[in-house]
């Protein structure tokens, strides 16, 4: 932490189905001295998408609905009765759009990064400094938005493309079938079901979360401008929690997949968002494998996880076999957050940190400093 000049780390380590150890170190704010404990909160940014997509395989079991429901008719029926030319995710291409697509990254939807809107928590009472969009907002690229329209770009269900609007588009699609808030919908089906009692989708964030949260750095000594962003497109990027919370589901997971069940997480979602998806990454676009001279150019996930990993966080090649690990990281201005865990055995890790750039569009070299801080971990375990 010294050498990255992290400010502050939480982690929690998994180990035979269960949590072995939790542990805050260093500091969730330097100009008030206040240490990072196990209930310090963190923003965990993009590792939001594989608990959304864990309850959109349980909203469609309820309901009675298949992964592979093309995504435009569905709105079209939930939406009918609320405006006269309801929401339609612009498709120019033959080839429809599924919830699997969505779930996947193979939807050839938009691919560009949320960057959030500023907020002052600390003002009384706490109020926006940015405007925030609507939902509606959001997906049609209009002010106050400050992203672009949510549309197909790329033939659907060829190409793996890593889509932060592609889970936009199944936010809307939880709360058209639900008719509540997104953060209530997932407390329902995923937080409070797993126990996960220090942890929301709320954007902008509760009170005492916002009390709680360690500071976002961008840089030693530097503190992100006006506080943790807020995420209204909370289903990408907009979970509030803790390494132990994370760690929870992850041993939810993981009982499921030898078929122990777990709050509303049954033995077939668990096999299903597990359990690699077809496609190929765009040219020249692989993933890096950790040795020379060999990529994996498949896609390497499943439904909402990246399914293709090995104990260091690395993706195994296309000459081998899908790896043993599954895993997603996360990154908001401020924020990192790795989930990795096996598929057998019971073993993984969450990592949290405070210090990350602003600017979400380019280099993040404090990653380093967490995937160090796996292989040690996983070695120190012995895991294999």
């Amino acid at each position: 932490m010294e050498k990255w000049r992290v400010p502050g780390l939480s982690v929690a380590v998994v180990h035979d189905y269960r949590i072995k150890w939790s542990r805050g170190f260093g500091l969730r704010d330097e100009a008030a001295q206040l240490r990072v404990d196990t209930s310090t909160p963190f923003q965990a940014a993009s590792v939001s998408k594989p608990i959304t997509a864990l309850a959109i395989m349980i909203a469609l079991r309820e309901r009675g609905l298949s992964v592979d429901q093309e995504i435009n008719p569905l709105f079209a029926g939930l939406l009918q009765n609320d405006a006269a030319h309801p929401w339609q995710l612009p498709n120019p291409f033959p080839e429809p759009v599924t919830i699997r697509m969505l779930l996947s990254h193979t939807a050839g939807t938009s691919a560009f990064h949320y960057k959030g809107y500023r907020y002052r928590y600390d003002a009384d009472p706490p109020a926006p400094v940015d405007a925030i969009p609507g939902m509606r907002e959001e997906l049609d690229g209009l002010p106050p938005a400050n992203t672009p329209p949510v549309s197909v770009i790329r033939p659907p269900g060829k190409t793996w493309s890593y889509s932060p609007a592609g889970y936009t588009v199944l936010q809307a699609l939880l709360t058209a079938m639900y008719r509540k808030d997104f953060a209530d919908i997932m407390s329902e089906l995923i937080l409070q079901p797993l126990d996960m009692n220090e942890s929301s989708f709320a954007q902008p964030m509760h009170p005492a979360q916002a009390a709680a949260i360690a500071t976002p750095y961008v840089a030693q000594g530097q503190p992100l401008a006006y506080g943790p962003r807020v995420f209204n497109t909370a289903a990408s990027g907009g979970l509030t929690t803790t390494p132990t919370d994370l760690a929870k589901l992850m041993v939810a997971l993981q009982r499921a997949l030898k078929g122990e069940s777990s709050g509303k997480l049954i033995p077939g979602i668990a096999r299903a968002v597990l359990r690699r998806q077809s496609g190929r990454t765009e040219d020249g676009k692989c993933f890096d494998t950790g040795t020379t001279g060999r990529f994996a150019c498949r896609s390497s996930w499943g439904l909402g996880f990246d399914v293709n990993l090995n104990r260091y966080l690395e993706h195994q090649p296309d000459d081998a076999s899908t790896g043993d690990y599954f895993g997603h990281t996360g990154f908001n201005s401020g924020y990192l957050t790795v989930f990795l865990g096996s598929k057998k055995g019971g073993n993984g890790l969450v990592l949290m940190s405070n210090l990350a750039p602003e600017d979400m569009s380019g280099p993040v070299p404090q990653f380093t400093f967490m995937t160090e801080l796996v292989r040690r971990i996983a070695d120190e375990e012995h895991w294999r």
